[in-house]
């Protein structure tokens, strides 16, 4: 990465070997100066307006989850990326951990950091109730009717 130009790099997608759970033909060991180093030098590269999705977990150690994604993602805080956005990358096929005394670990955090404001977001157009409707102020002001009577007899 150190030869990338600064400021060069629209978008990086990553699943970093976090916490030593995975080997890349044993050549790589992730530990905290290298996460931290690899972060300070995507920053670098990433343009103003660019982006970097960080697909991380945590390692289970002593019964304890160790936390570090959320270590990572503050110390992008820390050297200037902004948290845009934080989501979950939602597993097909997970392990059990049936013999654990723990719940099936089916997720990962996806967490998308930003150089400066997003400068192109594409949303991802899902399905809803919102949808198609102009929302101004409350949110239950322009529903349908049959949604607002819906809402007034639940809070009631």
């Amino acid at each position: 990465m150190t030869e990338i130009p600064d400021g060069s790099v629209d978008i990086t997608v990553t699943s970093p070997p976090y916490d030593n759970l995975r080997t890349y033909e044993g050549t790589l060991e992730w530990n905290e100066d290298i996460w931290k180093q690899v972060l300070e030098q995507l920053y670098r590269v990433t343009k103003q307006g660019g982006v970097v999705v960080w697909v991380v977990g945590d390692a289970t150690i002593n019964g304890s989850e160790t936390g570090t994604s959320f270590k990572q993602a503050l110390y992008a805080k820390e050297i200037g990326f902004n948290l845009h956005d934080t989501m979950i990358f939602r597993k097909k096929n997970p392990i059990p951990q049936i013999y654990r005394k723990r719940y099936n670990n089916e997720f990962e955090y996806m967490f998308v950091f930003s150089k400066g404001v997003v400068k192109t977001h594409n949303p991802i157009m899902v399905d809803c109730l919102h949808a198609g409707l102009q929302l101004n102020g409350s949110t239950y002001k322009n529903f349908p009717k049959q949604f607002r009577i819906e809402r007034r007899w639940r809070t009631q």
